[in-house]
């Protein structure tokens, strides 16, 4: 471990890290592919949450590296991405999340603050674990999938242009039922370690924000 990586780990292991999210607003979002969870994290936004996409920062890296940004549990490109984050930090991606409230935000004042922080997508116990720690609360999203699967058809993306069968095989992998180990992809034991619930079956985008306000109290 180089000096910087120390540094780092000397921080989000500091109490001065761990109070500057006293009285802080952390949600933490997670589900099946498809589901609505970009469209939840968009709702928070218009609600004044600051919001750190860690799917987004994967899939960067993952293109650069391999070529590729193909999901599908810890050995797909994403999941090796996403691992690494998860070895190096006791937060994974969401201790990425948490550094950008601490540097962009703790140092404003009050007036200047947004009025949370939301971070997602959590894929992992290790990630479920560490928000908890920092009294954030689980978000999970969730719909049939035949009609996540219709809606990943429909967005476009090349990673999406895949059978039904493909798109099952893949999620069996995300899901690692039994996987609990904080370092790998585990989203069965993410999903049940859920504060809160929202379905998602339907069309109406305008019924499912309606529904998330009720369920947050927004």
């Amino acid at each position: 471990m180089n000096d910087s990586n120390l540094l780092q780990q000397e921080l989000v292991q500091s109490q001065a890290y761990r109070d500057s999210f006293k009285g802080v607003t952390v949600y933490g979002v997670a589900g099946t592919n498809g589901s609505g969870k970009d469209l939840l994290m968009d709702l928070l936004i218009e609600h004044g949450f600051l919001c750190f996409n860690t799917s987004n920062g994967i899939r960067e890296i993952s293109q650069a590296v391999f070529n590729s940004i193909d999901r599908g549990g810890n050995d797909a490109p994403l999941g090796k991405v996403g691992n690494a984050f998860r070895v190096a930090y006791p937060g994974g991606m969401v201790e990425l999340g948490l550094f950008k409230w601490w540097t962009w935000v703790s140092v404003l004042p009050e007036d200047l603050r947004p009025k949370g922080l939301v971070v997602g997508s959590i894929r992992g116990t290790g990630e479920a674990r560490r928000l908890k720690e920092f009294g954030g609360r689980l978000i999970v999203v969730d719909a049939d999938p035949r009609v996540r699967y219709e809606r990943l058809r429909g967005r476009g993306r090349a990673d999406d242009n895949i059978t039904f069968e493909q798109f099952a095989e893949k999620e069996a992998a995300d899901m690692a039922v039994g996987q609990t180990d904080p370092t790998k992809f585990g989203m069965a034991a993410v999903i049940d370690a859920a504060d809160i619930r929202i379905e998602n079956n339907g069309r109406d985008i305008d019924a499912f924000k309606a529904e998330a306000v009720r369920a947050l109290g927004l």
